[in-house]
């Protein structure tokens, strides 16, 4: 996934550079470019699951360039 300036939409930057940088060149915060959606299905699953299961799921669909080692240590 891509993250991009809040000062300028065609910076875009990885989440690890994002997360590193924390703010773009310009001044501007980095977002994501688009927000996931879940279905009913996947929310009902994530009701199951317990915390750390439910933030690594879900730090996944931000985080792409993170391992699910990683993100479950982060959770």
């Amino acid at each position: 996934m891509n993250y991009v300036s809040t000062r300028n939409n065609t910076v875009k930057v990885s989440s690890a550079f994002a997360i590193a940088h924390g703010i773009s060149v310009e001044g501007g915060l980095y977002v994501p470019e688009e927000i996931p959606s879940l279905d009913e299905v996947t929310v009902s699953a994530l009701a199951k699951m317990s915390y750390t299961e439910r933030a690594t799921y879900i730090l996944s669909l931000f985080l792409d360039d993170y391992s699910e080692e990683e993100l479950r240590n982060a959770a």
